[in-house]
């Protein structure tokens, strides 16, 4: 523990007035747990990183400080909560497809199989490699050995011939 100048004296005054400062955040905020959570984030903050300017009332700015602090915590809280629900609603949504949206999606799934297996094969080639591989068209145009404009052409002729071929199997 690094005690400087800076926030020795906001260290004594966290330690000396500590009960009243949990009780001053729990007044705020209903939660004594939450309250001693909040002064020790704060105690622990002013060890690692001091104010950079002299604090001529370390009370106050100690009330201040913990008051910011417990707002940001409660704010980060319903975030989680928020996004907690999000996720159980997603899960329970994403249960209660029944068998016939699986057995479409499935579907669906196969018909593209199909598509990209009935392209030409280098239009298939430079296709997979592009959109499931990742590969850069320079990088597929170097392994191919052909030019760059070669990979543009047949890859734009593959997603021409799936996009043409999916439109007719809806």
């Amino acid at each position: 523990m690094l005690l400087t100048p800076e926030n020795s004296s906001l260290v004594v005054t966290l330690v000396y007035h500590y009960d009243h400062l949990v009780n001053y955040v729990r007044h705020h905020f209903g939660d004594r747990h939450f309250a001693q959570d909040v002064v020790h984030d704060v105690c622990v903050e002013l060890i690692e990183r001091p104010p950079q300017q002299v604090v001529h009332t370390p009370l106050a700015f100690l009330q201040h400080l913990l008051k910011h602090r417990a707002i940001d915590k409660c704010r980060s809280q319903q975030v989680q909560q928020r996004h907690i629900a999000d996720m159980q609603a997603i899960a329970t949504t994403s249960s209660t497809h029944d068998g016939a949206h699986i057995l479409h999606f499935k579907q669906r799934l196969a018909a593209l199989i199909t598509m990209i297996e009935q392209l030409p094969a280098r239009q298939r080639q430079v296709f997979l490699l592009h959109r499931l591989h990742q590969m850069p068209q320079q990088e597929i145009a170097d392994e191919l050995g052909i030019s760059r404009n070669m990979v543009t052409q047949h890859f734009g002729k593959a997603m021409a011939a799936i996009q043409r071929a999916w439109e007719v199997s809806l």
